[in-house]
């Protein structure tokens, strides 16, 4: 019976080890995802994609606000890829899918607005095309930057840690007790 009990406390004890390494593991990824450098462009980029949380309803149907989008640097675009940019003296790029190609320009459009946007788009200011989206997953990262959810995230770990800590030092104690 006591054999059982230990091989019980010893499970425990590797479950919630390995629930705190997932834990700080993702902790790191979002760290790393808010501290990472921006390139020339504005964009900050990891071997070689950019990820961005959407902010705006404009390619609602496609591409919803809070929605993660991976956009990765082409050769070429053609009409009806949705493509991210950040023309000359804007701050926050934009995203939304090329209606026409005219003497080296892209005209854009986002599927949720009723005309097209205002100005062409250089080659040299697309960031990159769409090539992957995950629905919702954007909330999580804006709660986390934006509502201190971050807090939550750290708490949440030190209650983990100290729970692996208390669990390790009571069986400690019940293994001497029991010899």
């Amino acid at each position: 019976m006591k054999e059982n009990s230990a091989k019980t406390k010893k499970i425990v004890g590797y479950v919630f080890t390995g629930i705190g390494i997932a834990v700080a593991v993702f902790l790191l990824i979002v760290l790393i995802n808010l501290a990472v450098t921006k390139k020339k462009n504005g964009v900050p980029s990891v071997f070689g994609s950019s990820y961005m949380i959407v902010a705006t309803g404009s390619m609602s149907g496609t591409i919803e606000d809070g929605d993660l989008i991976v956009v990765r640097k082409a050769d070429d675009y053609k009409v009806g890829d949705i493509i991210t940019f950040l023309p000359d003296g804007d701050t926050i790029p934009t995203t939304h899918r090329i209606i026409n190609i005219s003497d080296g320009k892209y005209y854009t459009k986002g599927d949720a607005n009723n005309a097209a946007d205002p100005r062409p788009i250089e080659k040299s200011n697309i960031v990159g095309k769409v090539t992957s989206t995950v629905p919702r997953i954007g909330l999580f990262f804006r709660w986390v930057k934006d509502e201190l959810g971050w807090v939550y995230i750290l708490a949440f770990v030190v209650v983990i840690v100290v729970g692996v800590v208390l669990l390790k030092q009571f069986s400690g104690k019940k293994k001497a007790d029991n010899q």
